[in-house]
């Protein structure tokens, strides 16, 4: 059985990145948010404590095993698999849990922490092929949500074809540094179990949370199996090695 239709995987094409919801039952994530818990630095029973609370960054529990487990246990990488070819790929990186914080305002702005992903040292290309951010409770609008740019990969891609890939946000930025005819951005909301699938090439960025609750969320990502070999390629057709599309 195929997990995606025929235009989801058109829409992942043209637009880099597809949403699926139900993609993996409760109890995992009920026991993946009790880790969080124990971890973040406030108080589960009082919203006030919330706003503004820590820790920052990849919580140190990413590597728990309930955590672990919305990956492990669920059809993620067989899901990702569909799309680039069976078999094709390793797990770059586990789990990455990430909270963003109610900022205790109602100003709320678009995502601006725009980036991409193994491109954001310069000098550095870290790449891999597709990643996954994974709503583990219910992210409502303006509440923090992951934030992408439809068509970005395209792009990329394109600049990438005729400069150096240790420059990759050039793609975006003028000579003054500015970004310059982005698409507006998707906020993607949606209950637990929800997960974005999206390329590798897409900027993205962390949401301005002007709701009430933690916006919870993992992010995992998969590369190909001979990443080594082919990375700094780029053929004509970008989806060449992508089997299942």
């Amino acid at each position: 059985m195929a997990y995606f239709t025929d235009e989801e995987k058109l829409h992942f094409k043209e637009q880099g990145y597809v949403v699926k919801s139900d993609v993996m039952p409760m109890h995992l994530i009920d026991k993946a948010v009790d880790v969080l818990w124990e971890e973040i630095e406030a108080d589960r029973d009082d919203p006030e404590t919330w706003i503004n609370a820590g820790p920052k960054g990849n919580l140190k529990c990413s590597n728990h095993p309930d955590v672990r487990a919305t990956l492990t246990e669920t059809p993620i990488q067989d899901m990702c698999e569909e799309m680039v070819g069976k078999g094709t790929l390793a797990v770059s990186n586990y789990t990455f849990a990430k909270m963003i914080y109610p900022e205790g305002h109602d100003n709320w702005t678009p995502a601006r922490q725009m980036h991409l992903d193994g491109y954001t040292c310069e000098g550095v290309v870290d790449t891999f092929a597709i990643a996954v951010t994974v709503n583990i409770n219910h992210v409502k609008p303006r509440s923090g949500g992951f934030s992408i740019w439809p068509g970005a990969h395209k792009r990329a891609y394109e600049y990438f074809k005729t400069h150096s890939l240790v420059n990759g946000l050039d793609a975006f930025r003028n000579a003054q540094g500015e970004y310059y005819d982005l698409p507006t951005p998707v906020d993607v909301t949606g209950p637990p179990g929800t997960v974005t699938f999206w390329h590798h090439l897409m900027l993205h960025s962390p949401g301005v949370n002007c709701g009430r609750d933690i916006r919870m969320a993992f992010v995992s990502r998969f590369r190909r199996r001979d990443n080594n070999d082919m990375r700094f390629e780029t053929p004509d057709d970008m989806w060449a090695y992508w089997d299942g599309l």
